[in-house]
């Protein structure tokens, strides 16, 4: 056993460490304690130890100061370590000469200040020292996926002086306002990037949540204001910006930040009250993309005991020892049910992909061949039941329900025999949901659901449990159901449970349809094209365009939409644009072409398709659509009429 104690050593003058009037007994003080907090973490973080301190000052103010030393020591250490490791972990000493910390070995790793950050609604916030490493490493470290991110070119561009810009403040989205007057010291560049402005802790905020934008030139009301650039500043700015962003710390697999990936930055016109540029005044925005691995304003502080001298913990280090803490002292996770064999699972998962696809593509002909094809190959109980839900599917898309309802009470009478029980008893309860929803039985709908997730929860996350999470999703009567996870939680959950999959068409093909409930979601919609919401902000439009965003992104990638995603798509691009019209009745008629133009794309795709809920959908939006475009030009003709009127009058 090593028998060495670490040990430092500080001289201190306790009178001026009491008496703060003056700005250098304050600095001393704060330096003071910051010294021997560090050696303190150094030691936990090492084998124990011992911290001496001995005052150089006799007066009868720093005899009495010790108590008061002590005090200061305790909260401080609490801040960092929490009350427990500080109760148990440190020990005072005293006697009129000096005092002695006795510190042992902390139970687990103790970071001074970890320099990361989180937006909340209306700041950011520093991760704490005591905030459990395990949780900041799952959520920030070692996070695999981003629900949500925000896109590249997402962000809003017009800008009239003076007038609020409709959106506000959020985990996205921040406004800043730097109209103090320039001078050599303080440009505007500088002052943007400084610390006072907080510039790298929005970074690290944005890049380790969702992303985001950061919006100079609006007040934090939201009033626009602009800032005056000068076009030879522009360049400096953009500089400065990429130096502040360079100078984080960023995960080794980005090494430096690139520009137009992880960040960018836009200089947006301001424009008066009649749309008329406004000379060298703009709203400069910053776009932060999601990041995963941690994006640290600086190296974390992290001491250690190195040959009985104080070291700070290099990052490459830190790391290292972050990551090994996975290895140890992890309670075992919750046995997960899995297919009962490898080939049942690789069978079924192949009958699936293959008629989902004839499915959602509407090529029926080649649906009801491979289904015979499939049930005659396959004598298995769990390939017949997996071709019967398909069924069920295929025959409730083409608006055939007795015919699908028949076909689930065969598949009812099967499942007994199955081995794998569990899993199509958790597709039976989608397939029974969707079903009850047809017949508007709201009710029994949410009891179906509610049965398929609690049952699909003892699942190992895969396939079936994203299918599940997505046919929630899907029927969820109400993305404001207070009584259950909205159709946005639940899509978000799907793509949580896909990542575990391996990239393919099956996977995308849900991470599609995942996308497209949220962007639905975000617009005041639900899946069956009835309005929730009878308006949505600004902000939401925003947060719809990015699900979109998304989408394109895989399509383009090389994962093309399927026929039956395609008809949804141009459904909520309809949805969006006509949104787009109520927030902005100047250019009403423009997003209401739009509109309309994109449901009889997708009424035209679904009727050739026979996707029967979908030519209802597409129907209801062409009619609402019409209408109000009629009304719309009605009013415009009578506005005419009306200035027309109104100048023979002055005649």
């Amino acid at each position: 056993m090593d028998s060495r104690v670490d040990e430092t050593v500080h001289m201190i003058s306790l009178c001026k460490f009491v008496n703060i009037s003056s700005s250098t007994n304050k600095r001393y003080k704060e330096q003071i304690l910051k010294d021997i907090i560090i050696a303190i973490c150094a030691m936990l973080n090492s084998i124990g130890g011992k911290v001496v301190l001995y005052n150089k000052c006799t007066c009868l103010l720093a005899v009495s100061a010790i108590s008061l030393l002590i005090r200061i020591l305790e909260q401080s250490l609490i801040s960092i370590i929490g009350s427990n490791q500080t109760i148990s972990k440190i020990n005072f000493k005293e006697d009129k000469e000096s005092m002695v910390i006795l510190v042992k070995k902390a139970d687990c790793l103790i970071i001074t200040n970890y320099n990361l950050y989180l937006p909340s609604q209306s700041q950011v916030v520093q991760i704490s020292p005591w905030e459990p490493l395990e949780k900041v490493k799952d959520d920030i470290i070692n996070r695999r996926f981003v629900p949500e991110p925000v896109q590249l070119d997402s962000h809003c561009r017009i800008f009239l002086k003076g007038k609020n810009c409709d959106f506000h403040e959020n985990k996205m989205v921040m406004f800043k306002n730097l109209k103090a007057d320039q001078s050599k010291r303080t440009r505007l560049a500088d002052r943007m990037t400084g610390k006072g402005n907080k510039f790298s802790c929005y970074v690290s905020a944005f890049a380790n949540y969702n992303g985001g934008h950061m919006y100079f030139g609006i007040r934090d009301d939201g009033v626009v204001e602009g800032e005056v650039i000068p076009n030879e500043d522009i360049s400096e700015i953009i500089k400065k910006v990429e130096k502040a962003i360079k100078k984080m710390k960023w995960p080794e697999q980005i090494d430096q930040p690139k520009r137009g990936e992880h960040w960018e930055i836009c200089f947006e016109p301001v424009v008066d009250e009649n749309s008329n540029v406004i000379p060298s005044t703009f709203v400069i925005v910053i776009y932060i993309a999601a990041c995963l691995g941690g994006v640290f304003t600086e190296e974390p502080e992290c001491y250690e005991m190195v040959e009985g001298k104080i070291e700070k913990m290099s990052f490459v280090t830190w790391k290292k020892r972050v990551l090994q803490l996975g290895d140890v002292d992890i309670p075992a996770a919750v046995q997960r049910i899995e297919w009962s064999s490898s080939a049942t699972e690789r069978r079924c998962t192949k009958v699936r992909e293959v008629l989902m696809t004839a499915i959602n593509n509407g090529k029926w002909e080649m649906f009801s061949k491979y289904a015979k094809l499939f049930e005659d190959k396959y004598p298995e109980v769990e390939m017949k039941l997996m071709v019967l839900s398909r069924r069920v599917i295929a025959n409730y898309r083409q608006g055939r329900l007795s015919k699908a309802r028949h076909l689930l009470v065969d598949y009812d009478k099967l499942l007994p025999k199955a081995n794998d029980i569990l899993i199509f008893e958790v597709i039976y309860l989608c397939l029974k949901a969707a079903l009850k929803r047809a017949k508007r039985e709201f009710e029994a709908v949410s009891e179906f659901l509610e049965s398929a997730l609690l049952k699909a929860d003892q699942l190992t996350p895969g396939i079936i449990t994203a299918l599940t999470f997505s046919f929630a999703a899907m029927n969820q009567n109400s993305g404001l159901n207070e009584d259950g996870p909205s159709s946005a939680e639940l899509s978000r959950k799907v793509l949580e449970h896909l990542k575990y999959l391996p990239r393919s068409q099956v996977q995308v093909e849900m991470e599609h349809k995942a996308y497209i409930i949220l962007a639905t979601f975000h617009l005041g919609y639900d899946m069956s094209g009835k309005i929730i919401e009878k308006h949505v902000n600004q902000l939401r439009l925003e947060t719809a365009t990015s699900s979109l965003m998304a989408l394109n992104k895989s399509v383009c990638s090389g994962y093309s939409l399927s026929r039956y995603r395609e008809v949804q798509f141009n459904m909520v691009q309809s949805t969006l644009y006509y949104r787009y019209a109520q927030v902005n009745p100047e250019k009403n008629e423009i997003f209401l072409e739009e509109a309309f133009q994109f449901s009889r794309k997708a009424q035209h795709l679904a009727r050739a398709s026979n996707f029967d809920e979908m030519v209802t959908w597409a129907n209801v939006s062409v009619a609402l659509y019409t209408e109000k475009l009629v009304l719309a030009s009605l009013a415009k003709m009578d506005w005419v009429k009306k200035i027309y009127m109104y100048r023979l009058s002055k005649k």
